[in-house]
C-alpha cells in the first residue's frame, strides 16, 4: 500500500476529484436491499461510482484508509450471508402468500418469485469488492496513528466514548492526505463518505462541530451515503 506521501503524489497528479470512503459506505452496497428506506439508491450510486473510477475518461479517484480493507474483509462476508438469509425469508413469505391465495381461490397475475436464486447477494458483494479494489489504499503512518490515539483516549469525535481507534485513524489519514493536497495547490473537490451518523453527526447529516472545523480547514466535504457522495464528486 502507498504511504500517505505517495498517495498525495498519485492523487495530485491525476487532477481529479477525490472521494474518501470508509468501510461502512462500501459494505452498505451489500446490505442495501435489507435497509431500503435508509440505503435507497445506494446500489445505483455504487454502480455509477465504479464507472467514474474505471471507465475512461476517469472522473475521480477513490482513497481508502489503512483499516478499510481489513474491516471490509471482516464484515462483507457476514453481511452477504445476512442478505442471503433475508432473501430466503422473502421466498418463504412469497410461498405462504401464494399458498394462501390458492386456498382462497384467488389467482395472482404473477408467478412465485425466487429472490434467493438470482445471485443478488453475490453480485452486490462483487460490486462492493470492485469498489474496494479500485481504491488507493493508504499505508499506516506513525504520525496519524498518534493523532488517532489522542482522539480515542480523549473522546474526540468520531470517538465519543473513547476506544474508537479505527474510525479515528481513518479520519486522521484522510485529513492528512487533504492537508498535503491543499498545500500542493490542489483545487478539485475532496469528499468523505460514511453512513456512520451516530459517531460523526450531531443530528441528521450535520457533522459534529469539532469534525466540521477539521473538515473545513482542509476543504473536505462530508456525505452520508454513496449517491450523495457521487453527486458531490460530479458537480
Amino acid at each position: 500500500m502507498p504511504s500517505i506521501a505517495d498517495a498525495f503524489a498519485q492523487t495530485h497528479a491525476t487532477g481529479l476529484p477525490v472521494l474518501f470512503a470508509d468501510t461502512c459506505s462500501l459494505v452498505d452496497v451489500i446490505r442495501a436491499p435489507i435497509r431500503p428506506s435508509k440505503l435507497r439508491g445506494c446500489v445505483a450510486g455504487a454502480t455509477e461510482l465504479l464507472q467514474l473510477l474505471t471507465v475512461p475518461p476517469f472522473r475521480c479517484v477513490l482513497v481508502a484508509a489503512s483499516f478499510v480493507r481489513g474491516e471490509w474483509q471482516t464484515h462483507a462476508p457476514h453481511t452477504t450471508d445476512d442478505l442471503k438469509k433475508h432473501l430466503t425469508g422473502l421466498d418463504e413469505w412469497a410461498t405462504e402468500f401464494h399458498d394462501s391465495c390458492a386456498l382462497l381461490g384467488l389467482g395472482p397475475s404473477f408467478g412465485r418469485p425466487t429472490y434467493g436464486g438470482v445471485g443478488l447477494a453475490d453480485g452486490l458483494h462483487n460490486l462492493s469488492k470492485q469498489l474496494l479494489d479500485s481504491a488507493i489504499h493508504l499505508d499506516a503512518h506513525n504520525d496519524t496513528n498518534m493523532k488517532a490515539f489522542d482522539r480515542a483516549i480523549n473522546c474526540i469525535p468520531p470517538s465519543r466514548k473513547g476506544g474508537e481507534v479505527k474510525d479515528c485513524t481513518i479520519i486522521e489519514e484522510c485529513l492528512e492526505v487533504c492537508r498535503q493536497l491543499r498545500a500542493g495547490g490542489f483545487a478539485r473537490k475532496l469528499v468523505f463518505c460514511t453512513s456512520n451518523t451516530d459517531d460523526y453527526c450531531e443530528s441528521g447529516s450535520d457533522l459534529l462541530p469539532g469534525l466540521a472545523v477539521d473538515f473545513s480547514l482542509v476543504g473536505l466535504g462530508f456525505t452520508t451515503n454513496l449517491p450523495w457522495a457521487v453527486h458531490e464528486i460530479k458537480t
